[in-house]
Order: structure tokens, then C-alpha cells, then sequence
């Protein structure tokens, strides 16, 4: 496949940079499939007249993201599958990929007991994402916080193999039904780097925070969900036969 773009001494984005986000968008529009071998390294360099370290800083990023991996005799590979699935609830994220067959992965980042506003709160972040053949691909950022008063022991449980949900239904007889939550944006950070790897012309995720609640409007957990760029989400809006204008809209995401 022949490669128009063209680097640009002249952009304030580094070499390597530009390189990268291009290669990357080709593979995400799927100009380069899955198993589909990118240009070499010989062949980066003299199109663009730059140096090996430069391709390679390039390459570098995109196997750091898990959108191709380096096979010895074969070279740089494909290895992204399109993530089509559009998310219209804030659902626990364990029950939503089962629902799709697919088989969820959890990194506990971290699990630590804080003071709280009224006592002992569990603070629990978690990389959130789909088992793949070669590597896991997260889709999200999970940081939940549970009140211990009313979850004692909650602590002891590992959530790198159990689903916090499953756990208050289970263990504690509290079913999370519904949030209510602020969409905003999340600026790159040391965090986010390490769960969904260096992405330099990303500005910012999109961000879910708020509350959770029981079917008896009990709170259930403060809850922060920073969403990769990976992910297709849709919006959408019931006004309930309601003037738009008058109603106050009920919205799914």
C-alpha cells in the first residue's frame, strides 16, 4: 500500500509524532487489517526521509497501544480488531461484556482503605477491558468508592477475578440499579498513559463521575469511569412525548 502523508518539519508535533498518528489513524479506519504487515522500517525511512530511530519511536507507540505487535521474520503486524460495541447504560462493566460474549479482564491498580467524610471508605481503581488473542485491550478506567459501614469486609475481596457488583448482590444483598452521572473530560495523565499507553494527539477522554444507587435510593458507590478513545460510545435522548424545552430529558449513554 502506497503512503501519501507526508511529514511536516514545519508542525510543532515532533517527527515521530506525526508519524505515529498516521499510522495509527490507518489503522483504525482499517486501510491496514488485522494481521496485515504496516510499510518496514526501510521503507518509513526512505519515504519520509528519516532516520530508523525515528520510525522506531513511531512503531514503538503503536506496540505500546496494542495496535500492532513485531514478529521476527515478519515484521511489524496488525493486531487491532475494531471495537464496534456502543455502551447506552453505566452498567456494571463485567455484566455488559459477558452480555456481549466476550470475555472481560480487571487489573486492580489500586485497593486501599481512605478516611472518609463518615469513616473508613474503600478506594478501588481498576483497568477495565476485553480478553483478546495476543493481549488484553482496556476500554476503560474504573475508580470506585464504596462506604465500609456499610460494606464491612468488603476490602478482603480480590476484584482482579471478581465482579464488585456480583459482591454486593451476593455478599451484601445490595443490587446497584441506576446512577446518576457528569460527562466531562479527563486530561492525559501518568494514569491513563499506563492503561491505554502514550497517545500524544489525544487531548482528553471521556469522563462518567458520580453516584450509584440501590433500588431503594440508597448510595451505593461514588464512582469515576475514564473511557479509552477505542471505544464508540452513542448518546441518546427520550423525551416522552413531552415539549422539548419543558421536560427534563432522560438520557442513556
Amino acid at each position: 500500500m502506497t503512503v501519501e502523508f507526508a511529514l511536516d518539519p514545519q508542525d510543532s508535533a515532533p517527527l515521530y509524532a506525526q508519524l505515529y498518528r498516521d499510522l495509527r489513524q490507518r489503522i483504525l479506519d482499517g486501510d491496514y487489517a488485522e494481521g496485515e504487515a504496516i510499510p518496514s522500517e526501510t521503507v518509513l525511512r526512505d519515504l519520509h526521509g528519516i532516520t530508523r530511530s525515528t520510525v522506531r519511536h513511531a512503531v514503538s507507540l503503536l506496540v505500546s497501544e496494542g495496535l500492532v505487535r513485531q514478529i521476527r521474520g515478519k515484521g511489524t503486524i496488525v493486531s487491532y480488531t475494531p471495537i464496534n460495541h456502543s455502551i447506552w447504560n453505566f452498567g456494571g462493566f463485567t455484566d455488559f461484556t459477558r452480555s456481549l460474549n466476550e470475555r472481560p479482564v480487571t487489573e486492580v491498580l489500586t485497593q486501599e482503605i481512605q478516611d472518609g467524610p463518615s469513616g473508613p471508605q474503600l478506594k478501588l481503581v481498576r483497568a477495565r477491558g476485553v480478553a483478546t488473542d495476543q493481549h488484553p485491550t482496556f476500554l476503560n478506567l474504573d475508580t470506585s468508592v464504596l462506604d465500609l459501614r456499610r460494606f464491612p469486609g468488603l476490602e478482603v475481596f480480590s476484584f482482579d477475578k471478581l465482579s464488585l457488583y456480583q459482591v454486593l448482590r451476593e455478599h451484601y444483598g445490595v443490587a446497584p440499579v441506576r446512577s446518576e452521572l457528569t460527562l466531562s473530560v479527563a486530561l492525559p495523565s501518568e494514569l491513563t498513559r499506563k492503561v491505554f499507553g502514550d497517545l500524544p494527539d489525544v487531548p482528553g477522554f471521556i469522563c462518567a463521575s458520580g453516584e450509584v444507587y440501590s433500588s431503594d435510593d440508597e448510595l451505593v458507590e461514588h464512582t469515576s469511569v475514564v473511557y479509552s478513545p477505542a471505544l464508540e460510545m452513542r448518546v441518546g435522548t427520550s423525551w416522552n412525548g413531552t415539549i422539548p424545552g419543558q421536560a427534563k430529558p432522560q438520557r442513556s449513554v
